[in-house]
């Protein structure tokens, strides 16, 4: 496993700090995080980007799945177009095995070729609001974030406001 460290030439398009500091990481997981990047630019709308949970926090084991957040200007697009995005974006032989409604957030569970489960929490800019913050964002919130994309700070926000 290597240590993995996220960096953008240009930091008004990222929106965060430039170097993020995920600690160490197994190649598969890197592969997802590098993969983020492919999805913002190759899908119009997204505004903000986070790795959420486990691997946020630094506690990712073995079999610890990789749950993103992904907040978009038009979530009812992504998620239609899903299936085509999450094969091109996360590799082949990526197969979708769960849609669930978790209210401001639409989840689709993939699995990679390699095993690797990824959760992809889509939603609109209202899980993020900050006056008063939706309980369900609080608790992701808490449970461990590292932002990977938010040129509008609406997760530093939320962050903040949670804090």
């Amino acid at each position: 496993m290597s240590e993995l460290s996220l960096r953008s030439a240009d930091p008004r398009r990222v929106g965060h700090a430039v170097d993020v500091r995920l600690g160490y990481l197994p190649p598969n997981v890197q592969e997802v995080l590098t993969a983020t990047e492919l999805l913002r630019v190759s899908v119009p709308g997204i505004v903000a980007m986070a790795l959420v949970g486990s691997w946020a926090r630094s506690a990712g084991r073995h079999k610890s799945d990789v749950d993103l957040v992904v907040l978009s200007a038009e979530p009812d697009a992504l998620l239609a177009g899903a299936p085509t995005v999450w094969g091109s974006v996360f590799g082949q032989g990526v197969e979708l095995i769960r849609c669930e409604d978790f209210g401001l957030l639409q989840e689709r569970r993939l699995r990679r070729a390699d095993g690797l489960e990824v959760e992809v929490g889509v939603g609109g800019l209202e899980w993020a609001k900050t006056n008063p913050p939706d309980e369900g964002s609080a608790r992701v919130i808490r449970d461990g974030m590292h932002i990977l994309f938010d040129p509008l700070a609406l997760l530093a926000a939320l962050a903040t406001a949670i804090r």
